[in-house]
């Protein structure tokens, strides 16, 4: 299975601290039968200013650091490098937003605003399309739950092509399971992730959330995320 969300480069943002973290992170993963994760480190334009260009120089120079590491590694999960970049006003017309994808994909992992959305703020996120030819990707939609009127946004959302992403957290909430899993099983949910940052608190946990899925949902559920793998994996 796929990791399409986690914060593993070391030293990037609020996520692994350094290299030896980053290893253990990965070692976590491979425990869990995670084979390939994506590295998706936060890019905030509009609060830090800086440019998609810099922020690779950035995220290439850790993302070597790690590489090396793992060369003294067997069995660590594949990475694949993209960005979870936070929403700004006038994104859609950033042509550069187009080298923050998915390795491989065209898939750009977005964070909404933590409010109630704008009209202008969602005719924003669906012209990522139009404008720059990438397949917007919601990041954790279940932490938007509570600034919304409903949940018919989601099925809307889908129906214009845009593609969201959940994580394990909300799959194996106490509280929250039970509405995550009716999700799941109504083909709301197109990408699992752990947004992992580190080994404690917010350590790897998709192994035991697509165990879940796989009890709760069934084998056509479980098939239907693998199919999503198979056309939009990470590619070398």
């Amino acid at each position: 299975m796929t990791d399409f969300h986690s914060h593993i480069l070391p030293g990037l943002d609020d996520g692994c601290k350094n290299v030896e973290e980053s290893i253990q992170v990965l070692k976590m993963m491979a425990e869990q039968g995670i084979d390939r994760v994506a590295a998706t480190p936060h890019f905030y334009a509009a609060h830090s200013g800086e440019t998609p260009d810099e922020f690779l120089a950035r995220r290439n120079a850790a993302e070597q650091l790690l590489r090396e590491k793992m060369k003294d590694e067997s069995g660590l999960p594949e990475i694949f490098c993209g960005a979870e970049v936070k929403y700004f006003r006038g994104m859609s017309g950033v042509e550069e937003l187009t080298k923050l994808t998915l390795q491989g994909t065209d898939l750009l992992l977005v964070e909404m605003p933590f409010a109630k959305w704008s009209g202008k703020e969602i005719k924003e996120v669906l012209s990522l399309n139009e404008n720059l030819g990438v397949t917007p990707v919601l990041a954790h939609i279940e932490r938007f739950f509570s600034y919304q009127k409903n949940l018919d946004w989601i099925y809307e959302f889908k129906d214009e092509g845009i593609l969201m992403q959940m994580n394990a957290e909300y799959i194996l909430g106490t509280f929250s399971s039970r509405k995550a899993m009716k999700l799941i099983k109504n083909h709301a949910i197109d990408f699992l992730g752990s947004d992992t940052h580190n080994t404690n608190d917010r350590k790897p946990n998709l192994g035991p959330a697509i165990s879940k899925i796989e009890r709760k949902a069934g084998d056509e559920i479980m098939e239907r995320f693998l199919r999503y793998e198979e056309t939009y994996a990470p590619r070398g």
